[in-house]
């Protein structure tokens, strides 16, 4: 049973996780593209800005993440609340925890994977070009960015089960001034809050069960 509802999950937002892929490939392209243009024009001058941390030549992901959380999240909660399908998925004999989870579960790891390879995709390009701490560097300050894509995610899944519109509004107010810190540019290759903003994440997984069990009730 538990496959038929990954399937589902699927069927919805499959066309939504390739147009999150696509464009998050094409930023990953871009990126390159000012790489090997900065390259191209003055090696030496664009090499030691970017090994003294003077540029953040990776700023065009900063919102990949945040885009694909979007697309994934709407796509698989918008329909179960509108059409209130998810009533019915909390009564199956999985239970609503099980049920739930893996809803989320699949969202996020079709959120990771999509992300996973953008980031491979940058590492291989850049790799020819630029030093390993200069990389290392621009992923570490990419970090947030992930993070704060997935903390939108389970956000999302919150705002779509919560049945209560005034809490709806509040979760949505709590949720954007959540997400903007992690959307902010962070110093190059020295992100000290990365773990502080790794257990908002953690927790924000979590609270996802509390808005599912009013849903399932439908408190008011």
């Amino acid at each position: 049973m538990t496959l038929h509802l990954i399937y589902k999950e699927w069927i919805k937002t499959r066309w939504f996780a390739l147009v999150a892929l696509v464009a998050g490939l094409a930023a990953v392209v871009g990126i390159f593209a000012g790489v090997a243009g900065g390259i191209r024009s003055d090696a030496p001058l664009y090499l030691s800005r970017l090994l003294t941390n003077k540029e953040a030549f990776f700023a065009l992901f900063r919102f990949v993440p945040l885009f694909a959380a979007v697309l994934i999240g709407v796509s698989q909660f918008l329909p179960e609340v509108v059409d209130k399908r998810i009533k019915l998925s909390l009564h199956l004999p999985l239970g609503p925890v099980r049920v739930v989870y893996s809803m989320v579960l699949y969202g996020f790891l079709l959120l990771s994977a999509i992300l996973a390879c953008c980031l491979l995709l940058f590492v291989g390009l850049t790799a020819g070009y630029l030093p390993a701490e200069v990389i290392r560097a621009a992923l570490v300050t990419m970090m947030p960015w992930v993070l704060g894509g997935m903390t939108a995610y389970f956000w999302i899944a919150m705002i779509a089960m919560e049945p209560v519109g005034k809490f709806r509004f509040f979760y949505f107010i709590v949720a954007y001034l959540l997400i903007s810190v992690f959307m902010r540019k962070f110093a190059v290759g020295n992100v000290e809050t990365l773990p502080v903003l790794a257990a908002l994440t953690g927790v924000s997984s979590v609270s996802v069960l509390f808005t599912a069990r009013r849903f399932n009730k439908g408190e008011l």
